[in-house]
């Protein structure tokens, strides 16, 4: 896929009048199946929107990588959280479109939609601990340490979650998926917060990278929190609409982040050649 290509998917996509071309090809489709109609059209728009930021974001970090003689390791974080991203809106897009889709996928998504928020987080880490320590931080974690600590936790995730979705009722299994992703929103978040308050990425790329990671993160972990009230008995259609914004936020930010990564990957081309 070339870079202009990919560029316009995006752009046709972002745009208004590609927007209301989607939207009215699904209202198409909402009208010959049962599992695809009114909140689940907005729904729907909105993972095809997720999915194509999402491969961007991934294209443009992985080139990043490529021409970067550090910090790579930030960037395939970057391009596994938003691979990750990308299965989490195909398994939406198969759920919305195919109402007899199972619990199998429905536990896959919510896996899926659990580690995007947990790569994101160890993205934010893993530039952290890129940085040199400032005097005024004293003694922290060690990055091998921390490491094993998120081993542990995603280890008991891939164990014990997919048990608790197929086996337990629909809202223990959202429950657990929101306390997670809080855990490893705030995780993320407050390495984000730390990389910011140093100031040393300042003008960087690196710099937007962090500040739209930790809107993406925030919208992600939001998703699943909301999803989670409906054990609180929350309003089903109010639960739908704040997933349906909150969705469109995590594109929304991702785009944003592409703009950023392409200019940044195309400058290190133009230097390089």
């Amino acid at each position: 896929m070339s870079d202009t290509g990919l560029v316009g998917v995006i752009s046709s996509v972002a745009s208004v009048s590609g927007f209301q071309n989607v939207i009215g090809a699904v209202s198409g489709l909402a009208t010959t199946s049962p599992g695809v109609s009114g909140t689940g059209v907005t729904r729907f728009v909105a993972a095809v929107l997720v999915l194509v930021a999402c491969l961007g974001t991934t294209w443009y970090a992985l080139a990043n990588a490529r021409h970067e003689t550090h910090d790579t390791l930030v960037w395939r974080y970057v391009a596994l959280s938003t691979t990750v991203g990308g299965v989490y809106a195909v398994l939406l897009i198969t759920e919305l479109v195919t109402p007899n889709a199972g619990t199998v996928v429905r536990a896959f998504r919510l896996l899926a939609q659990l580690f995007f928020v947990v790569f994101l987080a160890l993205s934010l880490r893993e530039l952290y601990y890129a940085q040199p320590v400032t005097p005024n931080e004293g003694d922290r974690l060690s990055l091998s340490t921390a490491r094993r600590i998120e081993t542990g936790f995603i280890l008991l995730i891939l164990v014990q979650f997919p048990v608790v979705v197929l086996i337990a009722p629909t809202g223990i299994g959202q429950a657990i998926l929101g306390l997670a992703a809080a855990a490893f929103t705030i995780y993320g978040v407050s390495f984000g917060q730390a990389i910011r308050t140093r100031r040393l990425t300042h003008g960087t790329v690196l710099d937007v990278t962090v500040t739209y990671t930790i809107a993406v993160i925030l919208s992600v972990g939001a998703v699943a929190i909301t999803q989670s009230a409906v054990v609180l008995a929350a309003p089903q259609s109010a639960v739908d609409g704040a997933v349906n914004v909150l969705l469109v936020m995590v594109g929304t930010f991702l785009i944003s982040l592409i703009i950023r990564l392409k200019r940044s990957a195309d400058a290190a081309s133009g230097a390089a050649g």
